[in-house]
C-alpha cells in the first residue's frame, strides 16, 4: 500500500506534471488571430488573449474541448470598422480611410449599418467561445462565437 505521505519517485512526479499539464493553447490564439489579420487585411491585431473557460470531453476516440476566452484587439489605422454590430458573431471587415465622418449623419447612418468611424490605437474588448478537436497533427480550433465584451 502506497501511504500519500511517501515521497514520489522521479518518474512518478514527472507522469504526475505531464498528466496534470493543460494543454497549450496557442493553437487557439492563433487561430484567432488569423481570423483577424485575414478579414481585416492586417488594420487589426490581437494584443491580449486569455481563456476564461475550459470544458475538455472526449467523444469515441476524440479528444475535444470548449474554450471561452477574452481579448483586446486593436486598431493599426483609422477606417471604418464594418462587422461591429448585430446578434451572433462579429467581423474584422475594415477599411482604411482618412475621412473622419464623426459627429455627421454619415456616420449615424453607418452605425445603423454596422459600420463605425475607428482611429489608430482604439482598442475593443471581446469574447467569445471556440470548439477545439486533437489530433495527430495538434489543437485545431474553430471559432464559434465572437462578441463584443464590456469596453
Amino acid at each position: 500500500m502506497i501511504s500519500a505521505f511517501q515521497p514520489f519517485s522521479p518518474s512518478a512526479f514527472c507522469l504526475l506534471l505531464l498528466v496534470g499539464c493543460s494543454p497549450s493553447l496557442d493553437e487557439a490564439k492563433q487561430a484567432l488571430q488569423q481570423r483577424i489579420t485575414s478579414q481585416s487585411q492586417g488594420h487589426i491585431k490581437l494584443v491580449s488573449f486569455r481563456k476564461t473557460a475550459l470544458q475538455e470531453f472526449q467523444v469515441k476516440d476524440a479528444q475535444g474541448r470548449r474554450l471561452s476566452y477574452a481579448a483586446e484587439v486593436e486598431f493599426v489605422h483609422r477606417g471604418i470598422w464594418s462587422g461591429w454590430m448585430g446578434e451572433g458573431t462579429i467581423r474584422f471587415d475594415y477599411s482604411p480611410t482618412d475621412r473622419s465622418e464623426q459627429g455627421t449623419t454619415s456616420e449615424i447612418i453607418g452605425d445603423l449599418w454596422g459600420k463605425r468611424q475607428m482611429y489608430e490605437g482604439d482598442r475593443i474588448k471581446i469574447a467569445g467561445v471556440m470548439a477545439g478537436t486533437n489530433s495527430t497533427s495538434g489543437w485545431r480550433y474553430d471559432l464559434a462565437e465572437i462578441r463584443l465584451a464590456g469596453n
